[in-house]
């Protein structure tokens, strides 16, 4: 095998591997961008057109039906709510007399 013919392979090896590389962000970009949930509020807005994606950006259902008005699109509540956050409980010192 001449030095030719083995920098051939190495060249056609090194173009498999960025291709594959590049397919590979490319299926995993396209996955994480299909998520069905935007938004972590309690009322979901439901797009029918677009396959069922939940907008979940809303508080409360006032502020849902106002941005789902006059369309065909749905409120409901968020199924994956988990409520505010909570805060820290104050730390308790040492009270020592």
């Amino acid at each position: 095998m001449t030095s030719m013919q083995r920098c051939s392979r190495i060249r056609a090896r090194f173009w498999l591997a960025a291709l594959v590389a590049l397919v590979g962000t490319i299926a995993l970009a396209d996955a994480a961008s299909a998520q069905p949930v935007n938004g972590r509020g309690r009322w979901c807005m439901t797009f029918n057109m677009y396959g069922g994606t939940l907008d979940c950006a809303y508080n409360s259902l006032e502020q849902c039906m106002a941005s789902a008005a006059g369309v065909s699109n749905q409120c409901s509540l968020n199924p994956w709510y988990a409520g505010p956050p909570e805060a820290a409980a104050p730390r308790r010192r040492d009270q020592r007399r």
